[in-house]
C-alpha cells in the first residue's frame, strides 16, 4: 500500500510553526513498513485543500492529514473532506456528549463553536481523542481512505499509535516492520565517511545504508525490512559490525546519543570533572554539556581569540588559567586565530595530554557549534584511546 500525508494550516506555510508532525508521521509509517511517497502542505483555503486531497487520492491508498479539526472558523478540514467525498456533514450526539463531558471535567463551559467538532461526514468513523477536544475522522471513499488527525502534536501522536495504525494494519493486512538504527560520527566529514564505506552503501539493499550530514555529526542510517523487530535487529547487527570495522573508533554513539552525553558518561565512569576554556566557540562546548545535564562539568570561561600569541602557547596558557579557576582533573582549552581561521585544541587528563589543530570557515554560530563538537569529539577519542592515525583516517 502507498500513503501520502497532507499538512493543513496557513501557519505552517508562513513558518510560524515548525512542522514536526510530518516528520513524526513519516517515521512511524516507516517503522511499520508503510510506504510514504509524498507530502504536501496547504493553507486554510477550501479550494486548495480539496485540490491537494483529490490529487493525493489519485496516487495513494490512504491520505493522512494533520490540522484543521478545531472549533474556529478557519478549521475547515472536515468540511473539505465532506464536500470532496460527497458525504454531507452530520451532527453526532455521542460526539457532542463526549465533548461536553471533557469540558465538564476541566470545569469549563462548552461554547457554541465547539459544537462544530461534533459534526462528521456521513458514514465516517470517528477516532477518539483522549488528549483533546477534536475527534479524528476516517472516511472510506472509493478512491481511497482519508484519515484526519488534529494538529496538536501530543494529540496526533496518541491517535496515530492507538487508533490509526491498528486500523491500517487490519484493513490492508500489513505485516512486518521497517526498522532502522542510526550511528553517529563526529569530526569526520560526510565525504570521508562515504570514501570508507561507499562500497557497502552501493551493495546494500536490505538492510540498507544511508548517509545524512548534520552540523554536529554524520549519521549513518541502517534500515531493514523484516517480519519482526527481532529479525530486523539481527540483520542490522551484522551490517553494523561491517560498518564499524571500516570506521574503527570513530563511531561516537547510536540512536539519540550525543557527543556531550557520551563524554559526560566516560568522565563520570572515571570519577573525573572537566573544566573548559573557549575562544571562538564562544561557550558552545560548555553550553552543550550544561544542556545535557552533565554531572562531570566543573565550569568554563570564554576569552576573545588571540591575535598575537602562538595558538599552542595560547592553549597552554588557557589550561593554566582554567586550573586556577576550577577544581577539575581534566581541562579542555580551545584557542583560535580568527583571521587565519585556525584553532588549537588542548586536552589534559590524569592519564595524558593531547592537542590537535582544527580549522573553521568563518566565525558564526554554525561554525561555533561545529568547533565545539569537534573539540568534544577529540576528548572522547582521547579517553577511548583512539590513535591519532586512526582518527585522521590514515590507517
Amino acid at each position: 500500500m502507498h500513503a501520502e500525508i497532507v499538512m493543513i494550516g496557513t501557519e505552517l506555510l508562513l513558518g510560524q510553526i515548525v512542522d514536526t508532525n510530518a516528520s513524526y508521521i513519516g517515521q512511524i509509517l516507516a517503522e511499520n513498513g508503510i510506504n510514504l511517497y509524498q507530502k504536501a502542505t496547504v493553507g486554510d483555503n477550501p479550494q486548495r485543500i480539496r485540490h491537494v486531497l483529490e490529487d493525493a487520492l489519485s496516487r495513494a491508498d490512504v491520505v493522512l492529514t494533520s490540522g484543521g479539526l478545531g472549533p474556529t472558523e478557519d478549521d475547515i478540514t472536515r468540511e473539505c473532506v465532506a464536500e470532496l467525498t460527497g458525504r454531507p456533514l452530520e451532527f453526532r450526539q455521542e460526539l457532542y456528549e463526549q465533548l461536553a463531558e471533557r469540558f465538564a471535567r476541566f470545569r469549563r463551559p462548552i461554547t457554541e463553536n465547539n459544537r462544530k467538532q461534533a459534526y462528521a461526514p456521513r458514514g465516517a468513523i470517528a477516532i477518539p481523542n483522549p488528549n483533546g477536544t477534536a475527534p479524528g475522522l476516517i472516511v472510506e471513499d472509493k478512491r481511497g481512505v482519508i484519515i484526519c488527525m488534529p494538529g496538536v502534536p501530543h494529540e496526533l501522536h496518541a491517535m496515530l499509535s492507538d487508533s490509526v495504525l491498528p486500523y491500517m494494519r487490519q484493513k490492508w493486512g500489513i505485516e512486518g516492520v521497517l526498522h532502522y538504527r542510526v550511528l553517529h560520527v563526529c569530526g569526520v566529514g560526510e565525504s570521508r565517511v562515504d570514501a570508507l564505506i561507499g562500497d557497502l552503501i552501493v551493495e546494500s539493499d536490505n538492510p540498507k545504508i544511508g548517509l545524512l550530514a548534520y552540523p554536529d555529526s554524520v549519521r549513518i542510517r541502517l534500515s531493514a525490512r523484516a517480519r519482526t523487530m527481532e529479525e530486523a535487529n539481527t540483520m542490522i547487527d551484522a551490517l553494523e559490525a561491517r560498518v564499524r570495522s571500516r570506521l574503527p573508533g570513530l563511531i561516537m554513539g547510536t540512536g539519540h546519543e550525543t557527543i556531550e552525553g557520551v563524554v559526560d558518561r566516560m568522565l563520570e565512569e572515571r570519577g573525573w570533572k572537566l573544566a573548559i576554556a573557549e575562544t571562538y566557540t564562544g561557550g558552545a562546548a560548555a553550553q552543550r554539556l550544561v544542556a545535557a545535564g552533565a554531572h562531570s562539568f566543573a565550569g568554563s570561561f570564554v576569552q576573545p581569540p588571540t591575535a598575537s600569541e602562538a595558538l599552542d602557547a595560547a592553549a597552554a596558557r588557557l589550561v593554566d588559567e582554567t586550573r586556577k579557576r576550577f577544581p577539575a582533573e581534566c581541562v579542555l582549552a580551545i584557542s583560535s586565530h580568527v583571521e587565519e581561521r585556525r584553532a588549537w585544541v588542548l586536552f589534559e587528563w590524569p592519564e595524558g595530554r593531547a592537542e590537535w589543530e582544527i580549522g573553521f570557515v568563518q566565525l558564526d554560530a554554525l561554525n561555533q557549534v561545529r568547533g565545539a563538537v569537534v573539540a568534544l569529539e577529540h576528548v572522547r577519542r582521547a579517553l577511548a584511546g583512539v590513535p591519532d592515525e586512526v582518527a585522521d583516517g590514515k590507517s
